[in-house]
């Protein structure tokens, strides 16, 4: 089945590169006769390879987590003015996580229509909410990989299908998506399925019924001396909770059997973006998540929460910036979780306690600090970019830095790091032996 994988991917390369040839062709003789029309089509792309090591779970040594060849194929095309659509697929192999990947991925594939002051998308596409730096409570609309293995920080985002629709009135535009049906983000349910006595079963999701679509509004203000947004999004949360299969004797050694879960939620956000004391700039981010369903009997579903960001971001020197940020959250109805006294009531304790790490709610109010540092040298052909976060009410903490090294035009050289480390049993301590790695990546854009 790999071999017929490879096959298809290196028609369609194939095919993709006869096509484009012919359009060169052509477009050469439209640029002889009219140097002034605009390129009807964009082809670009690139190829890399990446490898992360890190370390064997509860082991003084190393292992490789992945290791990857990678080509990406990104075509635009323009109808003048019309409307344009894009495409990016992107063909892999190699090895992740103890299992051989072969793998052909559409990231993105969506057209564009212009109406006068109307903008319509449809199409698998990519959307992203909010202001901050890398934590954005607003940003609920398509899923995400935690567990990708990149150097690039947004090969976390996977897309879906849905409608999105603009209306411009300057300085004004209002945004409306229709997410049809639902797609996970990956949780990493492996994890914590690797215990004694658990197993992962067949997840939970909303079907295709129309009842079972999400869609968002958000209202986007753009001025010179500010930009801010007020949004609402009501559907099913791409991070699932965790669930299960209740047993009503608990035995000891008993199996239990574990699953993923979507529930339904509204969420009511804002955000901001200005410049303040003449060049320092100032985001800030809020949300109010509240769950449709009764998250006090239904273990998968969090409690109503309060997350938002403020932060700071300058360009110091010339070659030099900095952002930091205050990330907080608030839960509500909050309580303590008591080991029971009753075997029976263990198994649904445990899993109240994974999902707390999940969503971040094991605190009634926690608060965290980010920091991104980049730098520009050598004529900007090295760059260094260190991104750190402490949780200071879990102790939980993230460093993830990483150089980059333009070899020559186009081609470029990464090596970095992600390291994760917590106390015992909070979030951070569970996936470090699995996340935690150093990372190097040969890239060749196109």
């Amino acid at each position: 089945m790999k071999i017929k994988v490879v096959k298809v991917a290196g028609f369609i390369a194939f095919f993709v590169f006869i096509f484009t040839s012919l359009l060169s062709s052509q477009s050469l003789f439209e640029q002889a006769t009219s140097k002034d029309e605009e390129k009807p089509y964009e082809l670009n792309g690139y190829l890399r390879g990446t490898l992360f090591v890190g370390k064997v779970p509860d082991k003084n040594s190393a292992e490789i987590k992945s290791g990857y060849g990678e080509a990406s194929l990104k075509l635009r095309l323009r109808k003048h003015g019309f409307g344009d659509a894009f495409a990016e697929v992107r063909f892999r192999s190699g090895h992740e996580f103890q299992k051989t990947v072969s793998e052909i991925n559409l990231r993105e594939a969506y057209v564009n229509a212009y109406a006068g002051p109307f903008d319509f998308r449809i199409g698998h596409q990519i959307v992203v909410w909010g202001r901050a730096d890398g934590w954005n409570p607003t940003d609920n609309i398509t899923p995400r990989n935690m567990l990708s293995r990149s150097a690039d920080e947004d090969d976390r985002r996977l897309a879906n299908f849905l409608i999105r629709s603009y209306y411009n009135r300057h300085p004004f535009r209002f945004e409306v998506i229709w997410v049809p049906a639902y797609s996970p983000s990956y949780i990493p349910t492996d994890l914590i399925s690797s215990s004694s006595g658990i197993t992962l079963g067949e997840p939970d999701y909303p079907d295709m019924e129309l009842k079972n679509s999400a869609f968002a509004l958000r209202l986007n203000l753009e001025l010179p001396s500010i930009d801010g947004s007020i949004s609402y999004f009501n559907g099913y949360n791409p991070m699932p909770g965790i669930t299960a299969d209740f047993p009503k004797i608990f035995m000891i050694n008993m199996d239990l059997n574990i699953f993923p879960k979507a529930y339904r939620m509204h969420v009511i956000g804002a955000d901001f973006s200005t410049v303040v004391a003449g060049s320092w700039g100032l985001r800030g981010e809020v949300a109010f998540r509240q769950p449709n369903q009764d998250y006090e009997e239904n273990v998968h579903i969090p409690n109503p929460d309060l997350q938002y960001v403020v932060g700071l971001d300058k360009k110091l020197v010339k070659n030099f910036s900095l952002i930091v940020q205050y990330i907080g959250r608030y839960v509500f109805d909050f309580e303590e979780l008591e080991i029971p006294t009753n075997p029976i009531d263990f198994p649904r304790f445990k899993i109240a306690l994974k999902n707390r790490l999940i969503n971040f709610q094991q605190y009634e109010l926690s608060h965290s600090l980010s920091c991104r540092a980049a730098w520009e040298l050598m004529n900007e052909l090295m760059s260094i970019e260190v991104f750190g976060m402490v949780n200071f009410t879990s102790n939980e903490t993230l460093f993830r830095p990483k150089l980059t090294y333009d070899i020559a035009d186009a081609l470029t050289v990464a090596l970095g790091a992600e390291l994760y480390s917590g106390p015992d049993d909070t979030l951070f301590d569970l996936i470090d032996s699995t996340l935690s790695a150093v990372f190097v990546e040969l890239k060749a854009s196109f």
